[in-house]
C-alpha cells in the first residue's frame, strides 16, 4: 500500500491505518520527488549525449558514463580497520529530480562550450 502525504489530514489517515494493522510490517518513508521528465530524457540523449559522442568519438553509452563520472560523482571516505579509505561514487541520472537533472545538463553545456568549444542546444532550442 502506498500513501501520499500532502497535509496533516493525510498524516492522520495514515496513522489510523497503521493502528489498524497487526504486527510484522515494514514501513518505508521517503520524500516524494519528481524524477526527470521524459522530455528531459529525450533532450539529454539526443542533444547532449549523442552530439558529444559523435564529436569526441565515443559510443553513446561510453559518453553517458564519462559525463556521469565528470558531473555526477563525488569523493568521500569510509573508515575501515582504523584507516580512511577514499571512495569515488557516481550518482545515477535516473534518480535525479527535474531540477537536479537540469543543473546536471547545464554543467555539461557550460563545460562543452568552455573547454571543447562545442555549443550544445538548450532545451528551448530542442525540437
Amino acid at each position: 500500500m502506498k500513501f501520499i502525504i500532502r497535509d496533516n489530514n493525510d498524516k492522520k489517515l495514515l496513522i489510523t491505518h497503521l493502528k489498524s494493522l497487526g504486527d510484522n510490517y515494514v514501513v518505508e518513508v521517503k520524500q516524494n520527488k519528481n524524477t526527470r521528465s521524459m522530455n528531459q530524457n529525450k533532450y539529454y540523449w539526443k542533444n547532449i549525449v549523442q552530439e558529444l559522442a559523435k564529436e569526441l568519438g565515443y559510443t553513446v553509452d561510453e559518453m553517458h558514463d564519462a559525463l556521469k563520472i565528470k558531473f555526477s560523482s563525488e569523493w568521500s571516505q569510509i573508515e575501515y580497520k582504523d584507516k580512511l579509505i577514499p571512495l569515488h561514487s557516481v550518482k545515477s541520472t535516473t534518480v535525479m529530480n527535474t531540477k537536479e537533472f537540469e543543473q546536471y545538463c547545464e554543467s555539461i553545456r557550460i563545460w562543452a562550450m568552455t573547454d571543447l568549444s562545442i555549443r550544445l542546444r538548450t532545451p528551448n532550442e530542442y525540437v
